[in-house]
């Protein structure tokens, strides 16, 4: 049992945000669940959700910088809590180095990083009140390693993860924890043909599930997890350790 206790999930309408708020709700816990959009895929998710337990459902673009506030706003106004925030909701933009904009730099920091600072921001005061929570920063293998066409997606996951230790530097005398997941390879509709690409390069030879990540995340979420902050927890079947599949000749 969860106690009443609350977490906000960002970009909860599919793949491994889906996956997230899925594992909460059956652990019980209340849900702010945050979506881009209203439409039907995001309507028949809320439903699913809505119909396990408590949920409050924010619209918005994170990309504007007043809409991360609003959705700390309804869950805090809804449930008077929040002892759980999972900043999932990111974007991805593969180009080469020389074909990226100014607009391309904006539009990913601003989901990626800044949305998940002010909704953070947002939320430790409340965090704080209570004496303590945990935050949940999605971050990506990327965060650690390049990859040809992502100079800005994984500087954008790389600035979260020092994000993410530095919230916990600062934060950790009230209670709050701050971690990050970083998943490789998930089997998720958006990224199901790269995903089949890149199987030889992971070792344990598959890609990972969206609700493996979100096991991590709930454990990260709980009493269980009560000493862990400051972390990045690679979730990648070993394919940060860059394997050569041919052996080394002496």
């Amino acid at each position: 049992m969860n106690d009443g206790r609350v977490a906000i999930v960002t970009g909860a309408n599919t793949g491994i945000g889906e996956a997230i708020a899925d594992r909460l709700s059956r652990d019980g816990w209340s849900l702010g669940y945050a979506t881009r959009k209203d439409d039907d895929e995001s309507r028949a998710v809320y439903g699913r959700l809505k119909a396990r337990g408590a949920v409050s459902w924010t619209v918005g673009d994170l990309s504007e910088p007043e809409v991360p506030g609003r959705v700390a706003k309804e869950t805090l106004d809804t449930f008077g809590r929040v002892d759980l925030l999972v900043n999932n909701a990111g974007l991805t933009g593969a180009k080469p180095a020389l074909d990226l904009t100014a607009d391309d730099f904006d539009t990913i920091f601003r989901v990626d990083v800044l949305a998940s600072f002010l909704l953070a921001q947002a939320v430790a005061p409340a965090m704080q009140k209570r004496g303590g929570g945990s935050i949940v920063n999605i971050t990506s293998v990327h965060e650690h390693i390049p990859r040809p066409g992502f100079a800005f997606y994984a500087s954008a996951k790389a600035a979260l993860g020092m994000l993410t230790r530095s919230l916990a530097l600062e934060w950790g005398e009230h209670g709050i924890r701050v971690n990050a997941v970083a998943p490789g390879v998930i089997a998720t509709p958006r990224n199901e043909a790269d995903a089949e690409e890149l199987d030889p390069e992971v070792p344990l030879g598959r890609p990972g599930k969206p609700e493996e990540v979100a096991a991590l995340v709930a454990w990260l979420g709980s009493d269980e997890a009560a000493y862990v902050t400051g972390s990045s927890y690679v979730m990648d079947g070993g394919m940060i350790q860059q394997v050569v599949a041919k052996p080394a000749e002496g």
